[in-house]
């Protein structure tokens, strides 16, 4: 082959019997079903190392719910199979996976840095390190910043979306509405929603951070393997202090139920990695602070937050006309009192 071309080499997939395309259709629906399935068992057997940590109880999860986790499944189902569908009608009309000789590659790396930095008069400086610089470009820092730029595409596009789908009164009924039926979130809900937004929302935003980032197959997979994983995490109705997930990214599980109460409706829309576009644009609502108090009863103060409402409060605010509640929010004031909220006590805890 001659150094000077970057002829494509046929790619061999990392399984025999489907292309890597194909596998990173894939690869979301086993991580969503295999870690929210994780979630569902420790919920159900009451898991007595992670009562604790629960941000609502099991019996909330039963009786706030309009929803049945039956129909949450089944609705979870069709949306993956039509995002699966989807995704293979698109892989059929593409070219087979191939892959760029590595070396080529980077001889066009060293072309553009030596060009760059003499421009400058750096190269004399760094020729002696331009192995270095090459390879840990080309395999660290290219393939690092694209899926950065993914993720905050996909934040981006989740966040504008998600806001307009609450402040359009149609969408929000017909379509968006579907989602808030789970006011007490659990992990296999996280993908809960109409079919229009499920493609909206999550096909497009994520086809189109894959595609404009410029990742390579395997990147794709990582990516949407991730962000499924993401996703699913942060509606797990857990709020765990050695999840590294969720300490890592303030968008966790505590950040993104707030939203889905129904004093928060309006509130953290930012999904489902960072809290940029929520603290730019006022909608940003932190996680109430957490003290050795937090669990004790609530003691009313001469300032009504929203974070002090106790829990029968908002079962009452829940049963108001949402238009009703968006008013409520809009005059209460957004200061914070150390309280762990939504957590009802439990009179036993289970163990396996």
């Amino acid at each position: 082959m001659s150094s000077q071309t970057a002829t494509p080499l046929q790619y061999t997939p990392i399984l025999s019997f489907m292309s890597d395309k194909q596998l990173a259709l894939f690869v979301p629906f086993v991580v969503y079903w295999i870690y929210s399935g994780f979630y569902h068992l420790i919920s159900v057997y009451e898991v007595s190392f992670f009562e604790k940590y629960r941000i609502h109880s099991l019996i909330e999860v039963e009786t706030r719910n309009k929803v049945s986790m039956g129909e949450v499944i089944r609705a979870v189902l069709l949306q993956q199979f039509l995002q699966t569908l989807l995704g293979l009608l698109l892989v059929v009309v593409e070219d087979d996976d191939v892959l760029l000789d590595d070396k080529v590659v980077m001889s066009g790396y060293r072309q553009t840095l030596e060009a760059t930095t003499t421009i400058f008069g750096l190269w004399n400086l760094l020729e002696p390190y331009q192995n270095i610089i090459i390879e840990t470009s080309y395999w660290y820092l290219v393939p690092l910043s694209r899926f950065l730029f993914a993720m905050v595409f996909l934040d981006t596009w989740q966040y504008f979306m998600h806001r307009f789908f609450h402040q359009n009164k149609f969408l929000y009924k017909h379509i968006h509405s579907l989602h808030h039926r789970l006011h007490a979130p659990y992990a296999f809900g996280a993908l809960y929603n109409h079919p229009i937004e499920g493609f909206v929302m999550d096909s497009v935003g994520a086809g189109l951070a894959f595609k404009l980032s410029g990742m390579t197959t395997i990147g794709g997979m990582i990516f949407f393997g991730f962000a499924t994983f993401k996703t699913v995490d942060d509606h797990c109705g857990y709020d765990l202090p050695f999840n590294p997930i969720q300490k890592i990214f303030g968008n966790n599980s505590a950040y993104h139920d707030i939203h889905h109460q129904v004093y928060g409706i309006k509130m953290n829309f930012s999904q489902p990695f960072f809290t940029i576009w929520d603290r730019l644009l006022g909608t940003y609502l932190p996680v109430p602070s957490k003290s050795k108090d937090s669990l004790k009863e609530y003691q009313p103060s001469q300032t009504t937050t929203i974070h002090s409402l106790t829990l029968k409060d908002r079962e009452t605010i829940d049963r108001k006309d949402e238009s009703n509640v968006f008013k409520i929010q809009e005059t209460i004031s957004a200061g914070i009192t150390p309280q762990r909220y939504n957590l009802r006590p439990r009179k036993t805890l289970s163990s396996i």
